[in-house]
């Protein structure tokens, strides 16, 4: 009985002793979280419950209830975690800005488990990485892709005539086998092999999910290998064994058949003088398939059902095109030029982002101490913007800001640094020329093939949060030929 008492106190003094180091070690964070607004945190017991619980379509709203309209910042306690969030436009963008919020809180870009990727990774090695990948997004780059665009998003339309008054369809299915097959021919050196409805495609498809429901995992400590003893971590094997697959496909396809064009992504990865090794090699691979995957896909396929609800908005996107193809005098060459004629196209696109933004909370850290907005945010403080949020605040859309009126982006908006579908400042994402010249080019032939048709109302569409903003019942649309 001795033994046991003695035992139980040691513990106890234990426990009690690391509370106290923990929180003397921390006490200056503590001392600067308490003058910010906010919430003082949950209990264990909440943290746990409210992290093992809750519901994919339930993030965003949480993250907003915990936002507060009169304060700019507010904080929040996650467990051990500071938390600061904000809607705010004016803070985003000094986040955005500061040379001392540039990194990733690990707690959150872990679930991306590619942390060598550029979307991950951080300090000078993310400096290195996207000095180096800005070569393969430069103007001249971009000046060759449009061509390849028409040519993929061409096949894709011949693709979808067997769905011509055929009813509703799965439209997600075509954007993403058009974004994968593009990013294979521009930069991949991977032409010729389709990835419709590929073990790859549906690893993508699994690969969103799983970056959401791993989270709570990583908000209670555990580690990507303990995971291995859940059957999330098994989840996790099985898409990386097809990512694998597929990227030693594409190297050893490089090696048989080399690129001549040093710019390309996949030359640029296996360029010896950059000294890639293979995880950053697959965590890159990964990463720029993420960002084919997730960002053109989704908004191709939100941008159609847009205009499947909205006609008015579709007839006069189609009037545009037919009228800016009725002034040449050949079939015209489609360039980068070209594209930037379509102007009310560019409005449809960027409303459809504005409404449904892909990554509708981003996450920054402060690497150091850090006033923002006249608060002193101490280092290693995770911010949570909410993209979303600013998107649709009356305060800097007006009164309309809940609906898709795309003129808006013809007009001269009173506040254009509320607007950032792309993040932004020093983080901003490096393709996002590329993605708007590839979606254009999808869309124009889109429209000159076909009509498309929603029956969801607008005000019935429900999403949830995966990896990024993803509609909960599908991308749903029926289409009819065009009246040529």
């Amino acid at each position: 009985m001795f033994v046991l008492e003695t035992l139980v106190l040691f513990l106890l003094v234990t426990i009690v002793t690391y509370y106290v180091v923990f929180r003397w070690k921390r006490q200056r964070l503590y001392e600067l979280a308490d003058k910010l607004p906010g919430h003082d945190g949950f209990t264990l017991w909440e943290s746990i419950y409210m992290t093992l619980t809750v519901h994919r379509k339930d993030y965003i709203p949480i993250v907003l209830s915990y936002i507060k309209d009169e304060a700019p910042l507010t904080k929040l306690w996650l467990l051990k975690h500071l938390l600061v969030m904000t809607k705010d436009a004016n803070v985003i963008n000094k986040i955005f800005n500061s040379p001392y919020t540039v990194d990733k809180p690990e707690l959150f870009y872990d679930a991306f488990l590619v942390k060598r990727g550029l979307i991950a990774i951080n300090g000078d090695d993310q400096k290195v990485h996207r000095k180096i990948f800005t070569k393969s997004f430069t103007p001249k780059v971009l000046q060759t892709f449009p061509v390849i665009f028409d040519e993929k998003a061409k096949q894709i339309m011949d693709m979808l005539n067997s769905h011509v008054n055929c009813g509703e369809f799965e439209f997600m299915d075509y954007a993403g086998s058009y974004s994968f097959d593009a990013l294979g021919t521009t930069n991949l050196n991977y032409d010729g092999k389709s990835f419709f409805k590929s073990d790859m495609y549906h690893a993508f498809e699994k690969f969103s999910p799983v970056m959401v429901d791993i989270l709570p995992y990583l908000v209670l400590g555990f580690t990507r290998k303990q995971l291995r003893y859940f059957p999330i971590g098994k989840r996790i094997d099985e898409i990386f064994n097809v990512f694998d697959k597929y990227m030693y496909d594409i190297i050893d396809n490089n090696h048989k058949h080399p690129c001549q064009d040093e710019h390309k992504l996949i030359n640029v990865l296996m360029d010896p003088k950059n000294k890639f090794d293979d995880d950053d090699i697959r965590d890159e691979f990964i990463t720029m398939m993420i960002g084919a995957f997730e960002t053109s896909t989704k908004i191709i396929s939100s941008a159609l059902m847009m205009l499947g609800i909205h006609k008015n908005v579709q007839e006069k996107l189609i009037n545009e095109i037919n009228e800016i193809y009725s002034q040449e005098l050949d079939t015209p060459t489609i360039t980068v030029d070209f594209l930037n004629k379509f102007q009310y196209l560019e409005a449809v696109i960027k409303e459809t982002m504005r409404l449904f933004t892909v990554a509708p909370i981003l996450s920054r850290q402060a690497s150091q101490d850090v006033e923002i907005d006249g608060y002193l945010i101490p280092k290693g403080t995770a911010f949570l913007l909410s993209i979303d949020a600013m998107h649709k605040d009356e305060k800097y859309w007006g009164q309309d800001a809940h609906l898709f009126r795309p003129e808006r982006f013809l007009e001269t908006l009173l506040y254009p640094h509320a607007y950032a579908p792309f993040s932004g400042g020093r983080r901003m994402c490096i393709g996002y020329r590329y993605a708007m010249l590839s979606m254009k080019v999808f869309i124009i032939n889109f429209l000159k093939t076909y009509k498309v048709n929603c029956s969801t109302k607008f005000d019935e569409l429900e999403t949830e949060m995966t990896m990024t903003l993803n509609f909960v019942k599908g991308y749903k649309v029926s289409i009819e030929q065009s009246n040529k």
